[in-house]
């Protein structure tokens, strides 16, 4: 069973989703070992702008049936 994200790696997933392309710059609260982390565990893949990421479906994945879309929880 995946492990659920932590609330800020939650913010940050919302608004990557699988098209927006940021980085820890982009967010106040959460910084560069979040998003290390998330890379680690293969939530976000490095995107084609160095220092910024884009989601998977596996990081978008909370649950099984429930997947983030566009900053919503969709069941």
């Amino acid at each position: 069973m995946p492990q659920r994200p932590s609330n800020r790696e939650i913010k940050a997933l919302t608004h990557l989703g699988e098209d927006n392309a940021l980085g820890p710059g982009d967010f106040k609260d959460i910084g560069e070992k979040v998003f290390a982390s998330m890379l680690k565990k293969g939530w976000v893949v490095p995107a084609d702008v160095p220092g910024k990421y884009r989601a998977t479906i596996k990081g978008l994945t909370i649950h099984e049936g429930e997947i983030i879309f566009a900053g919503r929880l969709r069941k």
